[in-house]
């Protein structure tokens, strides 16, 4: 049987973390003996368990350490291609806004280009009126001449009346017959006169049909350029609109794209923070395996446990279980289940 003396040796060993001390139960009435074992048994669990958990935390906050800091590098990657694509919509954004304005620019030279073309329009036109009228005065001209040729024939006609009137008169009409000789000259002349004035009116005339001919083709061709013009204006006027929608839209996504940046930045932060307690986490697990590797363990599955009665004989082996058999004891608050 073992004495007072005993215990008290077995319960400094206890005192100095030796948790693979057996204490004999003297008796069923050793309540000292009982309480030793029972407070051994505890001490592994309670060892066991925290060994355990200190195990499972330092995997847990290692796994969660990497994950943060392949998190953090994702992350620094996400913002280093969102900085690169911020600068390209930049400058889209540039390019684009530039061609608004071109556009508007575009847009005003083409206004004033089917303001000037109208113009040349209306000006074709008073000059095709302008034509018309000299069409119009050119045939009037035409009929006055042809009743001055009239008259000069009739002129010539009177004129040679007038000269056998004179020959059958004798030496009494010499002087008249000379007069309607001249008579009968200047009335030839009128008629040549009138001949050639007529032939340069109907050549002018032909010049003034075909110069209207043309007038009227160069009138329909400015027609359609002024419409060509109006038109190249409307799709002008819609791109310049559509250019500027579109300036308006990538200004929204670039700022969109900022705020993913800094949102990017900031779970690259908040990773790089989580890893550094991740790792500051796992350091106090390993502090705390090393404050419970002070204590001496059984390497046994159970500690056994020999009880006594009075007379020195052994009743019966007890096998306390210890934490090397059973599950880890879940600290309160830890989290480590989740692991």
């Amino acid at each position: 049987m073992e004495s007072t003396a005993e215990q008290a040796r077995k319960t400094a060993a206890i005192a100095e973390g030796d948790l693979t001390t057996v204490i004999t139960v003297r008796s069923e009435f050793d309540v000292m003996g009982k309480a030793l074992t029972d407070l051994v048994a505890k001490f592994q669990d309670l060892a066991a368990s925290i060994v355990t958990s200190a195990d499972q935390v330092d995997v847990g906050a290692k796994q969660v350490a990497d994950s943060s800091t392949a998190l953090s590098q994702g992350a620094t990657e996400q913002a280093s291609s969102v900085e690169e694509l911020s600068a390209s919509m930049e400058e889209i954004t540039s390019q684009t806004t530039l061609n608004a304005e071109n556009a508007k620019k575009t847009n005003a030279l083409a206004a004033d280009i089917q303001k000037d073309a109208n113009s040349g329009n209306a000006q074709m036109a008073e000059m095709l009126r302008a034509m018309d009228e000299i069409n119009t005065s050119s045939v009037s001209i035409s009929k006055i001449i042809k009743v001055i040729d009239d008259i000069a024939f009739q002129t010539n006609i009177l004129a040679l009346n007038a000269a056998v009137e004179a020959a059958r008169a004798g030496s009494a009409g010499k002087g008249f017959a000379v007069v309607a000789e001249e008579v009968r000259n200047l009335a030839g002349k009128s008629a040549q006169a009138a001949k050639e004035t007529t032939e340069m009116i109907e050549t002018s005339m032909k010049k003034v049909n075909a110069g209207t001919n043309i007038a009227k083709e160069t009138a329909s061709a400015l027609g359609k350029i002024v419409e060509g013009v109006s038109q190249a204006g409307e799709l002008v006027g819609a791109i310049a609109t559509a250019t500027n929608e579109q300036a308006a839209a990538l200004e929204q996504i670039n700022q969109g794209i900022v705020q993913i940046s800094q949102v990017v930045q900031s779970n690259a932060a908040s990773a790089e923070e989580s890893a550094a307690a991740s790792e500051e986490l796992s350091a106090q697990a390993d502090s705390l395996k090393d404050y419970v590797s002070v204590f001496k363990l059984n390497q046994n599955s159970d500690v056994r446990v020999e009880e006594t009665n009075p007379a020195g004989d052994q009743i019966r082996n007890a096998s306390v279980q210890t934490a090397s058999s059973k599950a880890a004891m879940p600290l309160a608050g830890s989290g480590v289940g989740k692991y």
